[in-house]
């Protein structure tokens, strides 16, 4: 029983674009423990203290990594036949679990009064990463 390429494709694209948020926000994490929150650089531009690079690198890398992750992946589940790594899915799942666990448990702490502007900025960096991961995905995987 073979499943046909169109009833693949949106899988591939929904498996794709999730696998590429969660690449922007280890990328966000691992950004947020260097010191560049995306709240603090937008503060230092705004009173003079930032400089635009810095905000400019912050949210590049996180919608950059989105778009090429969501494409790896795409890319990677539409050529290659899973079929035979099947036993392999599950040991790869636990991984990353496991390596997720650890980069979430890095996350600084935002102070109580800018908790809200963090998540607030966290969630639009997450929305456009999501938006690039999806490009990343469909072309990828877009039909020639």
């Amino acid at each position: 029983m073979s499943v046909s390429s169109s009833t693949r494709r949106p899988a591939l694209l929904v498996a794709a674009v999730a696998g590429g948020v969660m690449a922007a926000m280890i990328v966000e994490i691992m950004l947020a423990r260097s010191g560049l929150v995306l709240t603090g650089v937008w503060q230092g531009l705004l009173r003079g203290g930032g400089t635009p690079m810095n905000a400019a690198l912050a949210w590049w890398a996180i919608t950059g990594v989105g778009f090429i992750a969501s494409f790896v992946i795409a890319a990677a589940t539409s050529r290659v036949s899973w079929h035979y790594f099947r036993s392999l899915r599950w040991v790869g799942v636990g991984v990353l679990v496991i390596a997720l666990a650890a980069v979430g448990d890095a996350i600084p702490l935002a102070a109580a009064d800018a908790a809200g502007r963090h998540a607030l900025a966290s969630l639009t960096a997450l929305c456009v990463a999501m938006l690039m991961a999806g490009f990343g995905a469909f072309f990828a995987v877009r039909q020639s």
